[in-house]
């Protein structure tokens, strides 16, 4: 098969070995002229399966109305009667209970310690470094 990943930082750079290792043809497309150029450069985050946390939690429903009106807010939804919006939005409300946040970090952060089992292999595999510390955070 013939699969186009577009960007080529951390995540797509992974991605698209991973699917060459598995038989198909990949083609990277990137804007910057190499890799890892824009949200990966210097940066391509942190791997700390154990902070893997749902973003529908208790409180956040009464925080996300007060960032709403802030100057420089880090949440902006357009106020608009969109169905799959207002669908989205009822639905991470019914989210954001105790019990739910627990069943949802439980699944999380399975997926997240795979990612990094997944990563160290890769790193075994292909030789590549960066400056990694497992000292805890």
């Amino acid at each position: 098969m013939r699969i186009i990943v577009l960007g080529s930082g951390g995540v797509g750079t992974a991605t698209a070995y991973s699917l060459a290792e598995a038989g198909h043809q990949v083609v990277v497309l990137d804007r910057q002229e190499g890799p890892a150029l824009e949200t990966s450069f210097a940066n391509t985050g942190e791997v700390s399966p154990g902070y893997s946390s749902p973003w529908a939690a208790p409180g956040i429903p009464v925080k996300a109305l007060k960032w709403l009106f802030m100057r420089h807010r880090s949440l902006f939804i357009w106020p608009t009667l969109v169905p799959a919006k207002v669908r989205w939005g009822l639905m991470m409300l019914r989210n954001c209970t105790s019990t739910r946040y627990e069943l949802n970090k439980e699944r999380m952060v399975p997926i997240a310690e795979y990612s990094r089992d997944l990563l160290r292999a890769l790193r075994v595999k292909t030789g590549i470094t960066y400056d990694e510390r497992e000292l805890g955070t």
